[in-house]
């Protein structure tokens, strides 16, 4: 394919040139609590937009192209009709062995969309270097550092936002927590009682307090399901249970407030009646559950017993007898609960 018209090299009047210029413009986008923003790379690199002006009729057509001979509509090059350029005096000689195949890619394209009549041929034929730079970021904080890379043209160059591994947010400030993971910094909070510094996905909320605290601090409710502070678990008058004080009412449990009557013949109790075959003498019993224990009330003619058994384990963890007579429960220490079941 012949050339119809000169080619001519320009580059845009105003784009970054330097990794000075790169600097200045994505350092300004961040802050680093405690730390420092750095380049861990930067490579600038000449990369051409191949421009070409076609004609038919009243209709005109610009076309652009990579160096590979596609099209760079969506770049900025291609959207910026009022961009300045000036004229290059030693242009790169990269291009001149592939200007015929570039231009023949840019007249398939415009035999496409200009209407029927013959070859395409361009009346104007510009070759644009443009700067375009790739490199990373580094952000450090103490002895951690992490990496954010970052490309584009220098001319329309923008600070990319750090996309946080860790929490998933995006964001311009970074900060560390405690033990030295850099991360979002509007992501990083203190635990309210201790102060210190973790990822806000890692403290939990406690069910009483409603502070944001360490889950190392926390306990489950086994009534509620619900964390809260272990300095805030209360113990059931009755079964002696640690419980969220939410759900205690008249100085007893949710658990000891639902006895409901049970047969023998319940598996529950069927398990429990085999592991401790001295318990069956006795004639009415009443059974709630908690996520980890069994809260048995057990009632004879004069005497009522109070158990509290694993769930898993079938141990018994709490005992205490009472009379019928009476709603008062008197403790029995471990070391007579096997006593006592023989009485």
């Amino acid at each position: 394919m012949s050339q119809p018209c000169p080619l001519t090299h320009v580059a845009p009047a105003e784009q970054p040139t330097s990794v000075a210029e790169i600097a200045g413009i994505l350092f300004p986008a961040y802050t680093v609590d405690d730390g420092r923003v750095s380049l861990a790379g930067c490579a600038l690199e000449e990369r051409l937009v191949l421009q070409l002006v076609y004609e038919q009729g009243s209709q005109r057509l610009e076309v652009y192209l990579n160096s590979e001979g596609k099209e760079v509509d969506g770049q900025p090059i291609a959207q910026d009709r009022e961009i300045k350029f000036v004229p290059l005096a030693n242009p790169p000689d990269r291009l001149e062995a592939d200007l015929e195949r570039l231009l023949a890619a840019g007249s398939r394209l415009a035999e496409e969309r200009l209407p029927a009549g013959g070859n395409a041929e361009p009346i104007g034929c510009r070759a644009i270097w443009c700067k375009y730079v790739e490199g990373k970021l580094r952000f450090t904080i103490a002895a951690a550092s992490v990496d954010l890379p970052f490309s584009g043209w220098t001319r329309t160059l923008s600070p990319p936002p750090f996309l946080c591994s860790r929490t998933g947010a995006a964001t311009f400030r970074l900060a560390a927590t405690d033990d030295g993971r850099i991360a979002a910094a509007e992501r990083i909070e203190a635990c309210a009682e201790t102060g210190r510094r973790l990822l806000s996905t890692e403290l939990i909320r406690c069910a009483v307090t409603r502070h944001r605290v360490c889950p190392v601090l926390a306990e489950v409710c086994p009534i509620s399901g619900r964390r809260l502070l272990r300095t805030e678990m209360v113990r059931c008058g009755s079964c002696r249970q640690r419980v969220s004080p939410q759900v205690v009412e008249r100085n007893q449990c949710q658990a000891c407030r639902r006895l409901k009557t049970v047969k023998k013949a319940d598996p529950r109790m069927a398990r429990l009646l085999h592991e401790h075959p001295t318990l069956d003498r006795w004639r009415r019993w009443r059974m709630s559950e908690t996520s980890r224990v069994y809260v048995l009330v057990a009632f004879g003619w004069l005497k009522r017993l109070l158990l509290v058994v694993d769930k898993e384990t079938l141990e018994l963890r709490y005992m205490a007898t009472g009379s019928r007579l009476s709603s008062r429960w008197t403790e029995v220490e471990p070391a007579q609960f096997v006593y006592t079941l023989r009485e």
